[in-house]
């Protein structure tokens, strides 16, 4: 009877052995080979979780971006964001609106954003929300601007449309297809 019990526990330690081992084989790191890869699948350079970018005009800072997850890819500019929690800061530095969304691209060197999936923007001082799938900012006419639906909340007036250009307070804004 001992010699039996003997063989079952050198055979489970055998088998937990081999399925250890197969189950430390499948989880080994593989970097892919880049090279092999096409041009539209990119691997990003570095990957960053809990990370901040700060878009600047000059020496001062315009936008704060915080996501959970960011991908950067240096040569063409770019980073893929996920999560995010965007602030828009006035000359003075002072926080003039909140703005949140699924994922975006952004490219630190133009100054520009784009965010994609339950976007919301609000103002921090004059009580205006803007709710849409998409927006853009551009630090050429520095203007939030969207061609997607939109509905703004300014107290107890709703207004909805189609396509957007506001200022980076909300206070400014222009429908371009009201509804």
């Amino acid at each position: 009877m001992h010699r039996r019990f003997m063989r079952y526990v050198i055979v489970f330690i055998l088998a937990g052995a081999v399925i250890v081992s197969n189950g430390c084989d499948s989880q080994k790191s593989v970097k892919p080979d880049r090279s092999s890869l096409g041009d539209s699948a990119r691997l990003p350079d570095s990957e960053l979780r809990g990370a901040e970018i700060s878009l600047y005009e000059g020496s001062a800072v315009t936008t704060g971006i915080k996501a959970d997850r960011i991908l950067k890819f240096e040569p063409q500019d770019s980073a893929v964001a996920y999560n995010l929690k965007i602030q828009f800061f006035d000359s003075s530095g002072k926080a003039v609106s909140d703005l949140i969304g699924d994922s975006g691209i952004v490219r630190e060197g133009k100054g520009l954003f784009e965010i994609y999936g339950n976007v919301i923007a609000q103002s921090i001082d004059r009580n205006t929300q803007l709710e849409t799938d998409y927006l853009k900012w551009n630090p050429e006419i520095n203007r939030i601007q969207t061609d997607a639906f939109v509905k703004i909340t300014k107290g107890n007036d709703v207004i909805t449309g189609w396509g957007l250009e506001t200022d980076r307070r909300l206070s400014r804004v222009k429908i371009l297809r009201q509804v």
